[in-house]
């Protein structure tokens, strides 16, 4: 089946996609490498759009407000309307709203050592006031804020910050991603292992872990290696496969998989089941970013183009496929007993 004919909505931004978000009311906001902040609604139709310092890395949704990060800002939209913007020491990266404030993360990057030396988190409120800001030597790559604000760092104090408190996780390697679904909260880190933030090591990869995507039941960790490896909440392995680096993924539609991979000249975006069959899979432009919601997955490309499956569609057009085949099969069986008679 091809994945860009049984798109629901195909959009433009522009310019490469960098991230992307769907909302409550099935709109999806976008943003792009140059800080092109777009909004359409749920039918399609374009509502907003605004102009952003730099990149946007992050985009969070706290009321009728949008809070991005854009290259160096934390910059907060209402209506396509910059409201306030606000620039922190570094690239800004990660955003959160917990107890009422914006958190952000920032990093510094020095070309020189090949590594980053310094980062924060700041604390704002709505309004754009700076309430607090704490810094430290490690950078934050994963941040979650449910009941409790987590952050998981790079080296070299590796482990988590919860609560503003620190743990060590099972292992003493930097943390590289994370994930969370329901209660289960996942962190993966440079040397393969994917623990748990009690401490527990749920599994051991062969190469550095890039992301994690959970579910109910499970989660996919996607490697440096190419390799996405599907296991169980007590990291037994349900399937495997090997490819090209995988760029981003994300569960959609009764717990399909949806995984887009760089290729050298082009990208490759696929599905799979549950069990790891493959049951969909497309040439395309490279895939950067995804998010998916209970009836919708959004993909955002290199290109600037904005891809939106709607769940109903995507299953009339899965029916179809299978129907065109057993037709096909059904149609050569017939031909094959009119020779043999």
């Amino acid at each position: 089946m091809d994945l860009v004919q049984a798109a629901w909505m195909i959009r433009d931004l522009g310019q490469p996609v960098s991230s992307i978000h769907i909302c409550e009311d099935a709109s999806v906001i976008a943003g792009g490498w140059d800080g092109s902040l777009k909004k359409w609604d749920h039918e399609g139709t374009i509502l907003w759009a605004a102009q952003c310092a730099d990149r946007i890395e992050s985009i969070l949704i706290v009321n009728d407000l949008v809070v991005v990060t854009s290259g160096l800002h934390v910059t907060c939209v209402s209506n396509g309307e910059i409201k306030w913007s606000n620039p922190l020491e570094g690239s800004a990266d990660l955003l959160a709203y917990f107890n009422g404030e914006i958190i952000a993360t920032s990093s510094v990057y020095d070309i020189e050592h090949g590594d980053f030396m310094e980062s924060a988190i700041w604390q704002f409120s709505l309004e754009g006031e700076l309430i607090e800001v704490k810094r430290m030597d490690e950078r934050p790559w994963f941040m979650e804020a449910k009941n409790q604000l987590i952050v998981g760092l790079g080296r070299p104090k590796c482990g988590v910050i919860i609560d503003s408190e620190h743990h060590d996780l099972s292992t003493e390697s930097p943390v590289t991603c994370g994930a969370s679904h329901s209660d289960t909260v996942l962190i993966g880190h440079a040397d393969g292992t994917i623990s748990s933030i009690s401490g527990t090591k749920i599994s051991e990869q062969k190469s550095s872990v890039e992301s994690i995507n959970c579910n109910e039941t499970g989660f996919v960790a996607a490697l440096e290696s190419g390799e996405i490896v599907a296991m169980d909440l007590s990291g037994k392995t349900i399937w495997s496969s090997v490819g090209s680096l995988a760029t981003t993924q994300t569960f959609a539609f009764n717990d399909l998989h949806w995984c887009g991979r760089n290729e050298s000249n082009t990208g490759l975006l696929e599905v799979r089941d549950k069990n790891g069959k493959l049951i969909a899979s497309t040439k395309i432009s490279k895939p950067r970013v995804s998010t998916a919601v209970e009836n919708r997955v959004a993909f955002g490309f290199e290109d600037g183009q904005i891809l939106l499956w709607e769940k109903d569609l995507f299953e009339r057009r899965i029916n179809e496929k299978s129907s065109d085949s057993d037709g096909r099969k059904s149609a050569l069986a017939a031909k094959l007993r009119a020779l043999r008679e």
